[in-house]
This record gives structure tokens, sequence and C-alpha cells, in this order.
């Protein structure tokens, strides 16, 4: 076996009182591809923003090439080989291809000092011509295909001589043919001697493309064999081998109402397709699946934050076409986004206006609001949802992230929904606010409320959901009764893998 290109001996990386990484021994070789797999929160972002430049590690030693590195930015990681092509991609949509591929590069210039657009343009071509890439280096970024703008940040990572690459959920938006066609420039990368750390939660990819996986559970390397002496089951046993956490409340035994929410053939080009289920009054549905199944795009339809190309919805039985956010609120369906600092509040709003303005409208007459009103309501909701806080003035942003939460719940949660959907809900939130708000959930459906709960997190969706939806690509594919549900069954089904592992 080659000698490993990179060795991590005893790594580790806290942020306050959380140990993200306890000490951690890995390595990877040239020609070699790692997976690299672990649930959300054992420690994978972490590691990668080690080794990408973005974190120094507290503790441990980096061998790079054999000889001790500490690499203190993403540039100073670059410089030494190694390229991380994140999830979320970053580059300039009004930008060209070029331009792009070639940021942070000094541009070939005329002697009068102007940029040789020809020269640049050229030189990026040269870049995608040794990928096998035909794609115009001067159209826009953003014309470019989701599968395109990952093939162009690879071709941009080896024209900087990488020699080991970083991939983060490189598959999330891409179709099974542009995984495919990836997949074949990746296995071509490995015959040239490159190394590579695939990092996914879709277990098919890790099987099929990987030599060697590795398993990170609660910042711990809990396991590391070769991908041939591996099955589906062994990996989900090494991912989830703990019990849920006891934060979880009992499930009701009661049987639950009317259907409040109807979906039929519901479809939105591109993001999901044929979705059916409903949620009835004093129920939990729980919606799982991968990043990019589409979890979170049905979620914002249903609240009428974009149209639905085909199907039908009902909301409390009559037919739901919901024009805007206003008509859902109006009507007793309320959303809690799934990221609360971009989508659910201004961070020097004071507590105060970020809840007030979840009900403004029902405390105000011939448009203006009663500040008397508004007070007393703001005062009862922050003693009912615990929210600590100096007091309602006090800006939001300087709020734990559970107090946070716990304010865009008591903002919504004021209007009495009868429909609430809550994406993410205890995503960054300490246990402690976590069990608090999966009491507040629990309640909220106990008192006949229909309550779709979309998560990531498996002992979460498993711990409070009466029944399971799990989403693969853009379509449900099982629906899972809280009996027949396990944390395998969860992870088959949303890696496209259940119905075959059951026959």
């Amino acid at each position: 076996m080659p000698e490993p290109i990179l060795k991590l001996a005893a790594v580790e990386k806290s942020f306050g009182t959380v140990r993200a990484v306890k000490p951690l021994d890995l390595e990877v070789s040239t020609g070699e591809v790692l997976g690299l797999v672990g649930e959300n929160g054992a420690g994978k972002s972490t590691l990668i923003k080690i080794l990408s430049g973005l974190h120094t590690p507290d503790k441990g030693t980096i061998l790079w090439h054999g000889v001790d590195a500490r690499f203190e930015s993403p540039h100073h990681a670059l410089q030494a080989g190694i390229a991380t092509i994140h999830q979320e991609l970053a580059y300039f949509p009004h930008l060209s291809v070029s331009e792009n591929m070639l940021m942070g590069d000094a541009w070939p210039r005329h002697f009068w000092g102007g940029v040789n657009w020809r020269q640049l343009h050229e030189r990026a071509r040269q870049q995608l011509s040794r990928f096998d890439l035909e794609i115009s280096p001067e159209i826009s970024f953003r014309e470019l295909s989701s599968a395109e703008k990952q093939e162009v940040a690879v071709a941009r990572a080896l024209s900087r001589q990488a020699r080991l690459l970083i991939l983060d959920e490189p598959t999330a938006s891409l179709s099974e043919p542009e995984v495919e066609r990836l997949f074949a420039r990746l296995n071509r990368l490995r015959s040239d001697g490159k190394a590579l750390i695939y990092v996914s939660h879709r277990l098919d990819e890790i099987l099929k493309l990987t030599d060697r996986i590795a398993v990170l559970r609660d910042g711990e390397l809990v396991a590391n064999y070769a991908t041939r002496d591996a099955d589906i089951d062994r990996i989900v046993r090494d991912m989830v081998g703990r019990p849920l956490n006891q934060v979880y409340p009992h499930r009701r035994t009661k049987k639950s109402g009317t259907p409040m929410l109807e979906l039929e053939n519901v479809t939105r080009a591109g993001m999901f397709r044929d979705i059916t289920f409903n949620v009835c009054a004093g129920e939990i549905v729980g919606l799982a699946g991968l990043v990019g199944a589409g979890r979170s795009e049905i979620g914002r339809a249903i609240y009428g934050l974009f149209p639905i190309d085909d199907g039908t919805m009902k909301l409390c039985g009559q037919r739901w076409t919901p024009s805007g956010a206003h008509d859902s609120l109006r009507l007793g369906l309320a959303y809690l986004p799934e990221e609360r600092k971009r989508q659910g509040f201004v961070a020097d709003h004071s507590v105060n206006d970020s809840i007030s303005i979840g009900f403004s409208d029902l405390i105000s007459r011939c448009g203006l609001i009663s500040r008397a009103g508004e007070s007393n309501r703001v005062q009862r909701a922050m003693a009912a949802y615990s929210i600590r806080a100096t007091g309602p003035e006090q800006e939001i942003g300087m709020l734990s992230g559970g107090n946070q939460q716990k304010a865009m719940l008591a903002r919504w949660l004021g209007r009495e929904p009868q429909v609430i959907i809550l994406d993410e809900p205890t995503r960054g939130v300490d246990v402690g606010a976590k069990a608090e708000i999966h009491s507040l959930i629990d309640r909220l459906a106990d008192s006949g409320k229909a309550v779709l709960l979309i998560s990531s997190d498996l002992p979460e969706v498993m711990g409070m959901s009466d029944r399971i939806l799990v989403m693969h690509r853009g379509t449900i594919s099982v629906e899972l009764s809280a009996e027949a549900a396990t944390q395998e069954n969860v992870i088959l089904a949303a890696s496209g893998l259940y119905h075959a592992a059951v026959r």
C-alpha cells in the first residue's frame, strides 16, 4: 500500500465546551477514495474545515507528505495541494466561467493594463479541456447546470495542482445520469494518483465509489475498514450505534382526528413530484430524507412561498391554492423556516419586534398597533415559552440558538394555527432547549394541532413522529409507521435502498 499523503494523529477541536472532534487518527493515500460518513453533528464538517484551513486544530498533528503541517487559511491549504468542494458551491453567478475559474489568479493583461479577455478565456478553455469538459468559458456561470457547476469546480481545483480533493455531498442536486458522469471523472482522478475524501449521506454511492470507509459518531472515529468488507447494514449500525436520546416525550396513544392538510400528486418541476400524503388533527407526521431530497421545498410550497405545477392541496378540508404567506397565516397555517438567521429574523431587531410581527395585525386598529396590547402579549409569550433574555428590548441576534428558535415559535403559535410546518426546529440548539421544543411540539399535537415535522435529525424524527414519510430524490420513497420505523429503515429509504433490502 502506498505511503499516506495525509495523516492525522490525535487531532482535536472544541468550540467552547462542545468537543466537535475528539482525538482522531485518520489517513488517506494517493490513488485512494476515502468515504467519510456519519450522522448530522458527527463531526464531519468540522474535520473538513480543519483540513481545508477554515479551522485550526486545538491539539494533535497533521502530516502532509510526511511533514508536519498546519493550514492557517483555505488559501494556505490550497497552496499546499488540498482543495475542498463544498456542498454549497461558492461562485459569482453573473461572471463568466473563465472569471470564476481564474478568480484569485493573476489575469493576463495588455501592455496598457487592461484584461486580455481572449487569453483569459483561452487559459480557462485549456483547463476545462484537461478534464474533457466542453463548456464555453465565455458564458455566465448561472447558465450552467448543477452537474456542470460541480465539474467546473473540480477542474478549477485540479488546475491549482491539488493532490487531495475533498468533496462534500457533491451529488445533492444532481440527477442519476449526472452522478454517473461525475463518478466516471472521479475514478479517472483516482487512476491518475489523486487522493479523494468523499463525504456523503448516500450510502449506495459510498459503497460504489470508495476504497475505504471511515465512520464518525459524536466526534469520534468509531470504524475504519475497507469498502469490500462493508455493507449497508454494517455502515448503518456504526453510524447510529446509540439509543434514542431520552429528551423525546412519549408518543401519543389516542387516534388522530380528521385530515387537516392533504396533498395529492403535487409536483413542482426540479424540486419534487407526485407527492401524496395527509396530516391529521392531533398527529405529528415526520418528513425525512437526505439534503436535496425536496423536504424543505414541499414545506415552502404548502405555505405559499412558490406555486405548484400540478396536483391538488387541501387545508382544513378546503381546496388550497395559496397566493402567499399571508393567505396561510390568515387561514391557520404556520411555517417555521429551516434557517432562522437567514429566513426567520433580522439579528439587530428586538425580541419584542421579532415576536410581535407574527400577530401585529391581530392587535391593530385602523393600521395602528396597540403598544400596550403588544407588550402584554410579548411578555406572556416570553414567559410561556421560557425565552431567556435580559428583556423584550434585547436584540434577538444576541440570544442563544435555542432561545431564538423559541422566539420564532412564539411568533407564529400566538396566532393559534391549526396546521404547523416545522422545518429543522432544533437545528443548532442545545440539549436543554431541544427538550423544551420537543415537549412543546408534543403538546401542540395533544391539543389537536396537525404538525408536519421536517428534520434531518434521525433520533428526532423517529422519537417525535406518529408516522414517517421518507423522501428520496424528490419523491416519497416509503411511509413508515412509528412501530415499523427503525433508524436503519429510514436511512435505507433515504438512500433509495429500502425496497431492495426488503426484497
